[in-house]
């Protein structure tokens, strides 16, 4: 039996039929073309909805010193580069155990220029790394083009090391060194030699990444920046022989970049509180001695203030083995001056085991520095082993390393035990 509809009823079902294709081609039309916008855009939505789409290249990337991988920043502005590159090394490699301390900043730097002869006998002072600071240094500085400038630099160092040997460049060297005391000796000597009132210093883009910008025809600190040599070319097999018997005899030229970067005060923009540094005062500091006496017991020393009658008046304390005393019947700036001196002395000769001969300077130096840092100005004016020092350069750098070293040893046991109140085990 064949049944037929009405025509009305055809008509009908045509014309329902007709709408649902064309909504159905109007809804595909609709997809293909916002998925065609969102391969468009700047990644910023399209890994929320579609996550196999590659990201274009106007996503900020910083790449890892340590493995290579560029690390993509889609929050940059509200998350610098900096910021990226410290969270990703912390999250992705101190727990595999390695040393990340030693791929600093600089490793990135690239190029660079060899160090003229005449300069190679103060190459020491530069072989340390920019210091990370946060990594605020990673995006250096103003590079230098054109015209060569490592000479006019490397001059302007040998200067400096050779008038360290005047007290009060020495004395500007340490108040420089405890505001800067990452940085290498030989930039150390440059800031203190182009800027000595610098409190925080940073690149160019550095500063913009902490939303401050260099005012217009400030001038900037010339240091040098390690730099990775020139990649060697391929030698063919019949020079290897050749090139292995020259290796065994030359020495591996050391290459630099000069670089610029900006004190604080050359900025302007977002203000930076904790970057403030404490005039340098005379002032008994009541929380620096607690936390050096603190610092003094963390590490087995016993310190004194028993009244002493037998000892020379002129002898404000001493240093020995365990044990450090301090004169009670000294005014109270006298003795956290005294005990800045005697524990950089158990530091000096107790644990770098620093020969008697160098360590008196070097305790008082690092005293100096130490006090400067937190604000307290220990008073020490005349260092008369400098002068010796200066006259072998090998052995000026030995002991401005030493002061540097034993000075930051003392600096990351007083962060630690600022961190953690007193009596907190």
């Amino acid at each position: 039996m064949i049944y037929y509809q009405p025509l009305q009823q055809q008509t009908n079902e045509a014309f329902a039929f007709g709408t649902s294709l064309l909504g159905m081609i109007l809804v595909f039309g609709f997809l293909k073309s916002m998925v065609s916008s969102l391969q468009e855009t700047e990644g910023e939505q399209s890994p929320q909805l579609l996550p196999q789409l590659k990201k274009t290249s106007k996503i900020v990337t910083v790449t890892c010193p340590i493995c290579g991988r560029e690390i993509e920043i889609p929050e940059y502005g509200r998350t610098t580069r900096s910021d990226a590159l410290k969270r990703h090394i912390d999250l992705e490699h101190r727990s595999e155990g390695k040393d990340v301390a030693r791929f600093q900043p600089q490793v990135l730097i690239e190029g660079g220029e060899m160090v003229p002869l005449k300069y190679q006998d103060i190459v020491g002072f530069l072989r340390d790394p920019l210091p990370e600071y946060s990594l605020l240094t990673w995006l250096p500085a103003v590079e230098v083009e054109g015209e060569k400038k490592i000479d006019l630099v490397m001059k302007q160092l040998k200067a400096g090391v050779e008038g360290i040997q005047d007290s009060y460049q020495f004395r500007i060297f340490l108040t420089t060194m405890a505001k800067f005391h990452d940085y290498s000796i030989g930039n150390l000597i440059l800031i203190m030699l182009q800027k000595p009132d610098a409190t925080r210093v940073a690149g160019f883009s550095t500063w913009k990444d902490l939303y401050r910008w260099v005012k217009k025809g400030e001038k900037g600190i010339a240091i040098l920046a390690p730099c990775m040599p020139p990649k060697k070319k391929i030698l063919e097999p019949s020079e290897t022989e050749t090139a292995q018997d020259e290796e065994e005899t030359e020495i591996r030229p050391i290459y630099f970049k000069v670089v610029y970067v900006f004190d604080v005060s050359q900025t302007e923009g977002k203000p930076l509180p904790e970057f403030e540094v404490p005039p340098l005062t005379g002032q008994a500091n009541e929380e620096l001695l607690g936390q050096v006496l603190h610092l003094a017991e963390s590490q087995g020393l016993e310190v004194s203030f028993e009244s002493k009658t037998d000892q020379d008046p002129d002898i404000k304390g001493y240093y020995t083995g365990k044990t450090i005393w301090v004169r009670p019947e000294e005014s109270r700036a006298q003795q956290l001056k005294t005990l800045l001196h005697e524990v950089a002395h158990y530091y000096s000769e107790g644990v770098f085991r620093i020969p008697r001969s160098d360590a008196e300077t070097i305790a008082e130096s690092v005293a100096f520095t130490i006090g400067a840092h937190y604000g307290f100005d220990t008073g020490a004016r005349s260092f008369p082993y400098v002068a010796v020092w200066s006259k072998d350069k090998k052995v000026l750098e030995t002991n401005l390393a030493a002061i540097r070293k034993v000075s930051e040893k003392i600096f990351d046991g007083l962060e630690q035990i600022i961190k953690k109140p007193v009596g907190v085990d």
